[in-house]
């Protein structure tokens, strides 16, 4: 997934650190891991004094971000979206680069039985799975990944909806 981060900043290669916005560097989570929730971000609550203990009150994070959002109903089929934008791309068959990339980082997830990269698309690739635990690893992995500048959307496909996109996938 390094070679199609195009942007040069490799933001997208797990274990890379990042730059909050108060000028902090955060470690970026591994893949597969979950996120470590820093309370510096979350919104603080004001818990009021005891009465007669003095002191100003306590401030505690109000919300920790969920781990993963599961977008649609857990099946073997996902899309990807903004994994390329078709106006930047130069080479020809750029779509055969991002597809040998994305099935060797989505074999550590499962096996794909079916792959397609629609190059004249806002970035879509369509995976198919031989099973629903490893599309729901990879949709875990990657949905909220930061890639070539823009965050990925890992969204499940109902499989009748994928096999009428896709008959060859069966």
């Amino acid at each position: 997934m390094q070679k199609l981060d195009r942007s040069g900043t490799a933001s997208s290669v797990a274990g890379s650190p990042v730059v909050s916005s108060t000028g902090l560097t955060l470690p970026t989570p591994i893949l597969g891991a979950a996120p470590a929730v820093s309370p510096i971000g979350a919104p603080l609550a004001s818990v009021p004094a005891l009465a007669g203990l003095g002191g100003s009150g306590l401030q505690i994070p109000t919300a920790t971000l969920s781990t993963v959002d599961t977008i649609g109903v857990p099946s073997e089929c996902l899309s990807l979206k903004d994994m390329f934008d078709p106006k930047l791309e130069t080479e020809p068959d750029f779509d055969l680069d991002i597809k040998d990339d994305v099935q060797d980082e989505c074999s550590k997830f499962g096996k794909l039985k079916h792959i397609y990269v629609d190059k004249n698309s806002a970035g879509f690739v369509f995976l198919r799975f031989e099973n629903t635990q490893g599309a729901v690893a990879a949709q875990r992995a990657l949905h909220g990944r930061w890639f070539a500048g823009k965050m990925i959307t890992a969204t499940f496909m109902v499989p009748q909806a994928y096999e009428a996109k896709f008959p060859e996938s069966r």
